[in-house]
Order: structure tokens, then sequence, then C-alpha cells
């Protein structure tokens, strides 16, 4: 088990380094801990203000970003990470997030998995319009193995959605 959230860090931005490269194969990708820094701040120092025109207003602090770069563009993927299960409190703060940046992806994961509440709404009252952030982006929610060090993709809500 993590001591820390910040313990999970290195693992989960190499398992989303190689993913993110398995859909962007010829894409430029790069993960970061970006958990003391604000995104803005981020963006700035990073030299990707060109791509994000409202970046000045994303003060935020996502645990893991993603970067993908492409074809003249930039996409963001946003990682949250917790120790224990993920609550609906948990979920509303990444939506928020991702409301004002709308990454292409934007997931939280947890040894643990989901608390009981979370998946009684979405499991049992099929409340998957909590997760939506923009249009067709959903939060994805997922249990991390750690011995496999990547998402259990059977634990990954909403069900039979990939990232």
């Amino acid at each position: 088990m993590y001591s820390s959230e910040k313990k999970m860090y290195p693992v989960v931005i190499n398992w989303l380094n190689k993913y993110l490269k398995g859909i962007y194969p010829r894409s430029e990708i790069k993960a970061f801990d970006t958990s003391r820094i604000n995104l803005c701040e981020f963006i700035r120092r990073k030299k990707l203000v060109k791509y994000f025109p409202e970046f000045e207003t994303y003060i935020i602090k996502v645990d893991i970003t993603g970067v993908v770069k492409y074809k003249g563009k930039c996409l963001l993927v946003f990682v949250e990470c917790k120790l224990n299960s993920i609550t609906l409190k948990d979920i509303s703060q990444l939506i928020g997030y991702s409301k004002v940046v709308r990454p292409v992806f934007s997931l939280i994961i947890s040894p643990t998995g989901v608390s009981s509440p979370v998946n009684t709404l979405i499991n049992i009252y099929r409340r998957y319009d909590i997760l939506t952030y923009y249009e067709n982006l959903k939060v994805r929610i997922a249990k991390w193995n750690e011995l496999t060090k990547e998402i259990d993709v059977s634990s990954l809500l909403p069900h039979g959605q990939h990232l």
C-alpha cells in the first residue's frame, strides 16, 4: 500500500506515458507531476501558452497532467490520485477542474476503488450524467492495481467505455 498519494505519482506517470503513446503514436507525449503548481504556471513554464488562451484562469492543481502535442495542437490529460475510496467530493473536484480546462481525458484513480455511495449512484441508479464535464467528455473512474501498476480496466466507470 502506498504511504501517500505522492508515492503513486511516479508509477502513474509511467503508466500514463505508455498509455498515451499507444493512443497517439505519432505525437509528443509527456506526463508530469503537477500537484504542487498551478496549471497556469505549468503551462507558462512548458511554453504551451499559445495553445490555451484562457490559461491564466487555470488556478488549479491537478495531481498529474499529461501533454499530447501533435499537428500544431496540444491536448491535456488529467489524472487525480486518491489513497482512499473515491468519494463524490473527489469526483466533484475533478469535474470542476475539467469543466474549466476541458482535457481530452480526465481520470480519477484509487487502489481501493470507489466508495459505496458512489458505486450505488453510478451502478444502481445509473447516474452517469454526474460524470459529464463537456459535451461527450466524462470523468472516468478506475481502481489502480498496485501489482500491475496500471488501471484495472474491469473497474472502469462508466462501464464499457475506455479512456
